[in-house]
């Protein structure tokens, strides 16, 4: 081969590099949330906050120490309850989009959050799974009790 080819070869090679190596970053930090469960306490919207009493300790990624949650606190999470799919926190109720409004207290739910970009001391939410419970299911789908036999 050629001593240009190689060259261009390498310098190809080199450009793609560090063209991906941005996106890879970035991809990085988004899977770098903290699920965390427990009852919905409430829904400020003045403040754009919720307010979940911690009943299970955090999955997924160790947030910062001042940032960690403790089962059975309450915790307080900033959302974004409007704008596009990417910025907005989404709300999911038995797997179907729902919204922060139709949260009923007392309701056992998922918040996957991560440390607030414009305040480091805040706790972002940018998902919420409610979950049914298992008579909300049983209703739901008809189901009184699983026989086993």
């Amino acid at each position: 081969m050629p001593i240009f080819a190689r060259r261009s070869l390498f310098a190809l090679t080199a450009v793609a590099c560090l063209l991906a190596a941005p996106a890879a970053w970035s991809a990085d930090d988004k899977a770098k949330s903290t699920q965390s469960e427990g009852k919905w306490v409430k829904f400020d919207a003045a403040a754009n906050t919720v307010t979940v009493k911690i009943t299970k300790d955090g999955k997924g990624a160790k947030p910062p120490a001042d940032l960690e949650v403790k089962k059975g606190r309450e915790a307080t999470f900033k959302v974004n309850p409007t704008g596009s799919v990417l910025s907005r926190t989404s709300v999911a109720i038995n797997g179907k989009k729902g919204e922060i409004t139709d949260i009923p207290e007392g309701k056992t739910v998922n918040v996957y959050w991560v440390q607030d970009a414009s305040d480091p001391k805040i706790r972002f939410a940018r998902k919420i799974d409610v979950i049914l419970s298992d008579e909300e299911l049983d209703a739901k789908y008809g189901v009184d009790k699983i026989e086993t036999d």
